[in-house]
């Protein structure tokens, strides 16, 4: 197994280096589960004992050595044991391997010492004549020798954990030489818990079967996490030689998890669920008011599924449907579980209940079990309904073409109420599914001649104005809506009509309104979820998008935190995803961080079945763009018009921003602002303010500050809600009048914001006018400025941050002006780099004078960003 580079966890090496070379203590015990990478953090820990004053010698402890004495110094020691005092013996030899030199001892896995060894290593610790790292595996016996060196004081001890996502994120990138992206980074994490042995294990195997790969620039995990040969013998190794009960536990939770722990007492015994429980085999924590285990790690269920034989298998599933169903069934989910294991396990189920399953896998945005139940309630001869349902959940599943295959075979019924859900779910899969939106309106007004229920109308008619809302336009989108909304309807038709009224009201760019919809139709959630959970992805996105045109980066993130909630647990939900990542890609790249953008854009813009995945590669085609990367950016966006099957929808605008961009990256920045300029004026017809002032504000980026530009995102402050649209219009006013003060005003309002890449671009066009009216200490202080807010923006490369430079510092002023920044005085900064106040005074002026700044607040200013 290759070794990988040492990377994140960064505090707690720096938190185990000061612990080892504490002078109140003698060195560092690091205690942890096996595999959290308890010895690679000791290694790099040694790394920081110099040769030339330290010896570092190092003792590995394994099971074969722990009952010989002195086993594990074997190699350090003559072979020839003196009589006498053996312990003092073996530390004076160890001592003389020093060399004159301060001894560092690198344990690991000193549980496993040998008691002489133990007692070798706590005389030299204890007796201070040497210092200590060493691991030991929590939950495992160890010697006295060892336990005293922290009981006693020698050495601190330090319990490590998993790695975080972020640490893990930092090991991948260092291994694999290159980016992986967000999905990729979470899903091992989730998979391994952490566990930095399984990951090295998991992520080795997946690039030997070819399912972690380089997807345009990034690592992607395309495929199921392999469960190799030898990442299996870690993990039988793990769980280790089990009794037939404790097997029952293991397996019944494998299968079932998360379980109550009652059930799993009656299944097996109790005895078997406390062994299993200390074993770690499984965790058993107090949910509401009932026990529930899970399995101690995800992959002892990968292995112990694997390991199961079939009718075992199925045996374990009909245990699992009587246990559960004795007790009445008496949890929403209970439905769902025992549906699923009467078909693993032979017993078969009728159409009522897989029907009522699936609806509530549906809910729950597990789209892969939805599928999977609406197919078997199918097969079991749920007529038309059970079709429909199954359609609709294919459709939603992002499966168009298997949902409009299932249509096509689907007889027409002779009932109005079949014979209108058939229409209304054949319509949906038209637009969405085939992007073929007019046949769609077509079969709605033909469905609505023949249908007599004023709910089935009504039905039509909301599906109608879904249609208008997605497309875009807003006029036709309220006028439908008003009526609608002013009759009663039932919950779920009232939350289809609020999304689309929602969506029309923030592309008309009445914001707080879209809002306030959204509001009213979450707040009604559990009154509609069963029926149309899909529709709580698009009010999620429309709050976001509220947002976004309002330049309230506040209202995004609350609204990417409720997505993030919704979202969590979904299985196979591709649009929930999309939807969140989009809105994540949309917030990051507002603030200017364009990498973040493309980490979390990146596995749903390359999704390998998803067929909406062009707004996700339309964002991601935006910040390649906004990075310079030109050709790159048109080579995603064509992709994404060829992967979308919905390109009659708001996408088309997005479209044409993108496009602004890609010639400004290009180096066809006349281009670029033209386009920008048409796309408004299109907007403008079409009723699309917010579409409109962001166009008109990607030209002013761009340089191109018309009157007739001017004028117009003035009007449309008055029209639009919200600050960005404002601040947007201060800044055509600005760059019209060339007037540098007001354009550094403008970027202190966007930096309010947050909107720091339009922040950096209007103080960058700041410089440049001040400069033009020889304003030059201002000018110099202007680019400090600049050059601070671009830094906070890694890897954009604008046409209108292109001219700046960094700011014209010597190694030494930049030094003294960082320290003073921080807040420290003249002599404190002199004592750090050895040279004397005055030289630090002259230094700090110096830095000054070239930044146009007149104290270390100022200086601060500019150097936090970064």
């Amino acid at each position: 197994m290759k070794r990988w580079p040492f990377a994140g966890r960064k505090k707690e090496l720096d938190n185990l280096v000061g612990l080892a070379r504490d002078r109140l203590t003698r060195g560092v015990v690091i205690a942890g589960a096996a595999g959290v990478g308890k010895s690679r953090l000791a290694a790099e820990v040694l790394r920081h004992f110099s040769a030339e004053r330290f010896a570092v010698l190092t003792i590995k402890a394994t099971k074969a050595t722990s009952g010989i004495p002195n086993g594990a110094l074997a190699d350090l020691l003559p072979r020839r044991t003196p009589p006498g005092n053996t312990l003092r013996w073996a530390a004076e030899e160890l001592l003389d391997r020093a060399g004159g030199r301060a001894l560092v001892l690198g344990v690991d896995d000193a549980h496993l010492l040998d008691g002489h060894s133990a007692g070798v290593i706590l005389s030299l610790v204890g007796g201070g004549r040497a210092r200590v790292v060493a691991t030991v595996r929590t939950g495992e016996p160890a010697p006295d020798g060892v336990t005293a060196l922290w009981r006693e004081g020698h050495a601190a001890r330090a319990d490590v954990g998993p790695l975080s996502d972020a640490d893990t994120r930092a090991l991948l990138e260092g291994a694999l030489r290159g980016r992986p992206d967000e999905a990729t980074v979470l899903r091992l994490y989730r998979v391994t818990a952490g566990n930095a042995l399984f990951l090295h294990e998991i992520v080795d195997s997946a690039l030997g079967s070819g399912t972690l790969q380089l997807v345009r620039g990034m690592w992607q995990l395309t495929g199921e996490t392999p469960l190799a040969p030898r990442l299996a013998d870690l993990i039988r190794d793990r769980i280790g030689t089990l009794s037939a009960p404790v097997q029952k536990v293991l397996e019944y939770t494998a299968f079932a998890e998360p379980v109550g722990a009652r059930t799993l007492s009656a299944l097996a015994s109790e005895e078997a669920v406390l062994a299993a429980e200390e074993r770690g085999l499984i965790r058993v924590a107090v949910e509401g008011r009932r026990e529930v285990a899970r399995l101690g790690h995800p992959l002892y269920g990968e292995v112990a599924r694997e390991r199961c034989p079939e009718l075992r298998r199925r045996r374990r599933h009909s245990d699992l449907v009587r246990a559960v169903e004795a007790t009445g069934l008496r949890r929403r989910e209970d439905l769902v579980r025992t549906t699923v294991w009467r078909l693993e396990s032979g017993l078969g189920a009728d159409p009522e209940p897989l029907v009522a399953a699936c609806r509530l896998a549906w809910a729950a945005h597990d789209y892969r079990l939805a599928v999977r139940l609406a197919e078997a309630a199918v097969a079991a001869g749920g007529g038309t309904r059970a079709t429909i349902l199954l359609a609709t959940v294919l459709d939603y599943a992002q499966l168009p073409d298997r949902a409009r295959a299932v249509l096509d075979a689907t007889p027409e019924p002779a009932g109005e109420a079949d014979r209108a859900q058939l229409a209304l779910a054949r319509a949906s899969n038209l637009a969405w599914g085939m992007n073929r939106p007019a046949e769609a309106k077509e079969l709605l007004d033909a469905t609505e001649r023949t249908v007599e229920d004023a709910g089935r109308r009504a039905e039509i008619a909301v599906r109608r104005l879904g249609l208008a809302a997605s497309a875009a336009d807003p006029r036709e989108a309220l006028a439908l809506s008003g009526p609608l909304l002013d009759r009663p309807l039932d919950p779920p038709l009232r939350a289809q009509t609020l999304n689309a009224h929602a969506l029309a009201l923030c592309y008309a760019g009445r914001t707080r309104d879209a809002l306030a919809c959204v509001a009213e139709a979450l707040a009604d959630l559990a009154a509609w979820r069963d029926t149309i959970p899909a529709i709580v992805s698009p009010l999620h996105s429309t709050w976001a998008l509220c947002g976004l045109f309002s330049g309230e980066l506040a209202e995004m993130d609350k609204a990417i935190a409720s997505m993030a909630e919704a979202v969590a647990g979904q299985r196979g939900w591709s649009r929930g995803e999309g939807s969140l990542a989009l809105a994540r890609g949309h917030a990051a790249t507002l603030r200017g961080d364009l990498d973040t953008a493309m980490d979390v854009l990146h596995a749903a813009a390359h999704h390998e079945t998803a067929l909406t995945v062009g707004g996700c590669m339309g964002a991601y085609a935006q910040a390649q763009a906004l990075r310079g990367d030109g050709a790159a950016a048109q080579e995603t966006l064509d992709a994404a018009l060829d992967r979308n099957r919905a390109t009659w929808t708001g996408f088309t605008r997005w479209t044409a921003l993108t496009r602004v961009w890609i010639a400004a990256a290009s180096g066809e920045t006349s281009r670029a602002g033209g386009l920008a300029v048409d796309f408004a004026a299109e907007c403008g017809s079409a009723g699309l303010p917010g579409f409109e002032f962001v166009a008109l504000h990607d030209a002013v980026r761009l340089g191109r500050a018309t009157s007739r530009v001017r004028d117009r995102l003035s009007e449309l402050a008055t029209m639009h809600d919200g600050p960005r649209v404002r601040v947007a219009a201060a800044h055509a006013r600005a760059l019209a009048d060339g007037d540098g003060d007001a354009l550094m005003t403008v970027a202190g309002r966007f930096e309010g914001l947050g909107l720091l890449l339009h922040a950096a671009e209007a103080a960058a066009q700041g410089v440049t006018a001040l400069r033009r009216a020889g304003a030059d200490r201002a000018a110099r202080r202007a680019g400090a400025e600049a050059w601070s807010l671009a830094a906070a923006c890694p890897h954009a490369d604008t046409p209108a941050l292109r001219a700046l430079a960094a700011p014209d510092l010597t190694a030494r002023e930049l030094e003294v002006a960082q320290l003073a920044a921080a807040g420290m005085s003249h002599r404190a900064i002199a004592e750090r780099l050895h040279i004397s106040v005055r030289t630090a005074q002259n230094h700090r002026n110096q830095a000054y004078q070239k930044l146009g700044v007149n104290s270390a607040t100022d200086l601060a200013k500019i150097f936090e960003r970064p």
